[in-house]
């Protein structure tokens, strides 16, 4: 038996229907006897036995979710709301929307075909390994638990750590120490936090843990140290989805001191140069402003034991600080801010604001319009969760797709307000340019007496970013409702 859960993912397509003023959604959460693709590393390819689990005999009370998040609740077999059931196909599922932001949403997505597939959350009781065709190991899961599933929007990336671990048991790969790197940005920052399930305590030395790719005993006390294996600040700041919503769409410039420079190209006419006569010069020039950068930093506290005994806590260390920088990051991209040194500006303050009467298709659609005359794109809706909601159910469904791309920016952990109520953003976000420090910094202590005295390890991630720099203000279009 394997104790800890697993996620696997299905892309197949789901339905939605009115049942008079319920929403409903129907799919398949898991196919029998389809090998999946190669999983794992190393690879095996799994599949489900008909015989794994049926609802019919199972009172299991699985719940239904958006993207594995309770917060995003749709439905559970004690209450009614979803109902299981089993065919040749596989386990399909029938869940009764409820009223809320995340039900309609849901229903919205599953109708504009913008949700691919499920996912669902089991524990294996007994599995079988053999051999497919091509030699690769092939997994069979001949019983197994449902606990939990449901729509998601990106079905990619399963947790097939139990699952490589009960590979290795098999015989069907030689053992290895649990800290061994086989992907080191992977590794380092993976796209969701499969970890590594053990049984028994690690005790890790300093040596083995890493944190960005950085082992601890690397790190001194007061020192900041350039993270490795990050690749590019950007895609660690976005933290698959958990973090920054916008820094991967504006342009960001790297840069390794705390100043720097960020050229704009102008907007140019080109003229039609008459034969024979003399060139008129006309002073289109290219500029390169200067840029100050403000500190962005979180910090995370850890048990010294649990560091040491518990490998996982690295990816859930990575996940906090990449988050939190994120969403810092695009709080300053959009208000601005100070760090007490240094003051930089946001989208709201260096764009063009108009007043409106409300947000709707009208009031996007003009602001469209501003930018384009301007000479760009818009490419983003930008807005706070309840402000990109209200768009969505004030825009006729056939005219979203004619909206740019609508992101919601959520407040941050602490309550700080992202995004004022009443404000929304359309923006094209190529032509917002911010200076961008090309490595995440981290920095550890165990001295300070706040760590000495809990024997624990205090742990901060930081970045530093520039005020935003537009290519033409009317590129930004900060539409407020009038009072």
């Amino acid at each position: 038996m394997h104790s800890a859960t697993e996620t696997r993912a299905l892309v197949r397509a789901l339905s939605a229907r009115s049942v008079g003023a319920t929403l409903v959604i129907r799919g398949y959460g898991i196919v029998f006897n389809s090998p999946s693709a190669p999983l794992g590393n190393p690879p095996f390819v799994e599949q489900i036995s008909p015989a794994a689990w049926s609802p019919e005999n199972d009172a299991t009370d699985v719940l239904c979710t958006f993207d594995h998040d309770t917060r995003n609740y749709l439905g559970r077999r004690s209450s009614g709301t979803l109902r299981l059931g089993a065919d040749q196909t596989g386990i399909w599922f029938e869940c009764a929307l409820p009223d809320t932001a995340a039900g309609r949403d849901v229903f919205a997505l599953v109708q504009r075909g913008d949700i691919p597939g499920c996912s669902f959350t089991f524990r294996a009781d007994d599995d079988e390994w053999s051999k497919a065709p091509d030699g690769t190991p092939l997994r069979t899961v001949t019983r197994m638990r449902v606990l939990e599933l449901g729509p998601v929007l990106n079905p990619a990336y399963p947790d097939t750590s139990v699952a490589v671990r009960s590979m290795r048991t098999a015989g069907h790969i030689p053992a290895i120490p649990a800290t061994e790197k086989s992907d080191a940005v992977n590794d380092t920052y993976p796209p969701r936090m499969a970890g590594i399930v053990t049984d028994d305590d690690a005790k890790r030395s300093r040596a083995e843990i890493k944190i960005f790719g950085r082992s601890l005993s690397e790190t001194r006390d007061a020192d900041w140290l350039d993270a490795e294996g990050t690749a590019y600040a950007p895609e660690i700041l976005s933290a698959a989805g958990k973090g920054s919503r916008l820094i991967e769409k504006v342009s960001s410039f790297p840069f390794k001191r705390q100043r720097g420079y960020v050229p704009i190209a102008p907007r140019v006419t080109a003229v039609l140069q008459p034969r024979n006569e003399a060139a008129t010069f006309i002073q289109n020039a290219v500029t390169a402003p200067d840029f100050q950068a403000v500190k962005v930093s979180a910090m995370v506290s850890i048990d010294k034991d649990t560091l040491s005994d518990v490998p996982p806590t690295e990816t859930a260390i990575n996940t906090a600080l990449a988050a939190a920088v994120g969403q810092r990051m695009d709080h300053v991209l959009i208000n601005g801010g100070t760090d007490g040194d240094v003051t930089v500006t946001g989208m709201i303050a260096d764009g063009h604001t108009t007043t409106v009467t409300a947000i709707d298709f009208d009031s996007l659609a003009d602001a469209v319009a501003r930018i384009e005359d301007s000479g760009g794109q818009a490419t983003a809706v930008v807005g706070r969760p309840s402000g990109i909601a209200g768009i969505k159910k004030k825009v006729d469904g056939t005219k979203l797709d004619k909206i740019p791309e609508l992101v919601s920016v959520p407040d941050l952990a602490d309550g700080t307000v992202g995004i004022p109520a009443g404000t929304v953003l359309v923006a094209d976000l190529s032509s917002v340019a911010v200076a961008l420090r090309k490595n995440l910094e981290i920095f550890k202590t165990e001295a300070a007496p706040e760590a000495f005295e809990r024997d624990r390890v205090f742990i901060a991630g930081r970045s530093r970013v520039s005020s935003v720099t537009l290519a033409d203000a009317a590129r930004v279009q900060v539409l407020k409702v009038s009072a």
